[in-house]
């Protein structure tokens, strides 16, 4: 006689602790599984549960962000993610962990988590990925400011005209790897512009406060200009700059004796005359 499975426990409600990053998230295994399509939901599918390894009895541990996560869990319980430019701070008891848009995106790529304008669409709402092609346009300007600003320390004017972009006054160096940063945008950039340049240029000013960012509507020459350039070398907080750097292990200003031009120039002819001797 087969024996009876009455009492055998709802495979679909085991509950499930997911360790991220050494933080500790438990949820039901029907929760992830209702989204079969991401990470998550195909890993805890039933027909894969003897694949699975857990490093303690039913937790298992993954090598990513645990305070990012807690979006993620966000989209299993609601089928949203609850995030926005204005409140991107995590709120832990002692201390307040800052969350740009990247590092998220990076997760939602990561656990396959679909979500307008974090590289998917959801029930249409991006239907032609716009949400999508401007947010690329971004991320191009922050690897520009990120990357190509603060390794040349130059000013750097892009100008975005209507199939084109041009530079303006440029090293050649520098152009190649700015035109290569912006080329899959080269026939749609002036368009985005056209319609956020004021949402543009204040995503800048926020988002690079070390940097010099303008954009700028040339009305009568049919083309936007997006300057970049590193802020005043001089306005910098030398003792800041000091505190921060490897300067900070090697010298203790202190301890240094200034050497003025004069005792120089007195060394200088010290030792031409004792070549001459």
């Amino acid at each position: 006689m087969e024996k009876s499975n009455s009492n055998r426990p709802n495979v679909s409600n085991d509950r499930i602790v997911l360790n991220v990053g050494g933080i500790k998230y438990e949820t039901y295994r029907s929760t992830l599984t209702a989204y079969p399509d991401t990470l998550l939901g195909t890993m805890f599918q039933e027909r894969n549960k003897s694949l699975l390894v857990p490093t303690n009895e039913n937790e298992y541990f993954f090598d990513r962000d645990g305070l990012i996560f807690r979006y993620i869990i966000q989209f299993y319980r609601t089928g949203e993610i609850f995030w926005a430019e204005e409140t991107n701070f995590i709120y832990e008891p002692t201390q307040n962990v800052y969350v740009n848009r990247r590092e998220l995106e990076l997760e939602l790529d990561y656990f396959q988590v679909p979500y307008p304008g974090f590289g998917g669409s959801i029930g249409g709402i991006d239907e032609f990925g716009v949400v999508e092609l401007v947010d690329g346009f971004l991320n191009a300007l922050d690897n520009v400011a990120y990357h190509i600003i603060k390794k040349y320390h130059a000013t750097i004017k892009i100008q975005f005209r209507l199939g084109m972009i041009d530079y303006d006054d440029v090293d050649q160096d520098m152009v190649s790897s700015v035109s290569e940063l912006l080329l899959p945008f080269k026939l749609v950039g002036y368009k985005i512009l056209c319609k956020f340049d004021k949402e543009i240029a204040a995503y800048l000013l926020k988002n690079h406060k070390s940097i010099d960012s303008r954009v700028m509507k040339r009305t009568n020459k049919g083309y936007y200009e997006i300057r970049l350039s590193m802020k005043d070398f001089n306005s910098l907080d030398d003792q800041l700059v000091f505190k921060y750097s490897k300067l900070s292990k090697v010298v203790d200003p202190s301890k240094i004796i200034s050497i003025t031009s004069d005792t120089f120039n007195n060394d200088e002819n010290n030792e031409n005359n004792y070549e001459d001797n």
